[in-house]
């Protein structure tokens, strides 16, 4: 259910979304804010060990959540980045500082949404997971991460809340890198097993 057309049941295309039901923009909604939640609760049960501090984690398995949920639903797929950071924060926080949870929530969903427009002023308007390349999916990857730790450190370092900043940039460029590559190529392989080529298009 995470269709846009008969065609490429996976394309982005965050400007618009045609065909969308209540009932489909609930259930992505509530897919994808879900799986944030799931996959970040499993990312704390395995790697609670490799976090680099309070914010960081030398491995982030939801930061490929981001990439997938907006290549497969556009802006739905954001929205539910955003609900499910903003539930996993108010998990960890409660309700006392509702401005950073929010701000957080934003920049986790702003950050891959702004580097798939940018990639696709590159590769085309419409991005397809399952057809694009090892490369693609790679550099989508990196520029992803490199947003998200950029955008994220930066309102760290406004609210003083951070002291080395190339640090802990580029511990969270890692950890959302390596969790990203690690969920995204399972997917490709998973969608190349199960999608057709004709409906896919070649890598």
């Amino acid at each position: 259910m995470f269709g846009r057309g008969s065609a490429a049941i996976i394309v982005f295309n965050p400007l618009a979304v045609p065909n969308l039901t209540v009932r489909t923009f609930l259930f992505q909604l509530g897919v994808v804010t879900g799986l944030w939640i799931g996959l970040f609760a499993l990312n704390g049960w395995l790697f609670d060990r490799l976090a680099f501090s309070e914010q960081v984690s030398w491995i982030f398995l939801p930061a490929a959540l981001r990439m997938i949920a907006v290549l497969l639903a556009g802006w739905v797929g954001a929205l539910g980045i955003f609900l499910g950071s903003v539930a996993t924060s108010i998990y960890l926080l409660g309700l006392n500082d509702p401005d950073y949870i929010l701000i957080v929530g934003g920049i986790s969903a702003l950050a891959p949404t702004a580097a798939l427009l940018l990639c696709a002023r590159f590769w085309g308007t419409q991005l397809n997971l399952a057809g694009l390349s090892a490369t693609h999916l790679l550099l989508l990857s990196t520029v992803s991460a490199g947003f998200t730790a950029v955008m994220h450190n930066a309102y760290f370092v406004f609210l003083g809340t951070v002291d080395a900043v190339a640090s802990s940039t580029g511990a969270m460029f890692v950890g959302d890198l390596i969790g990203t590559l690690i969920v995204l190529y399972g997917a490709k392989w998973v969608l190349h097993a199960l999608v057709p080529k004709s409906a896919t298009g070649s890598a």
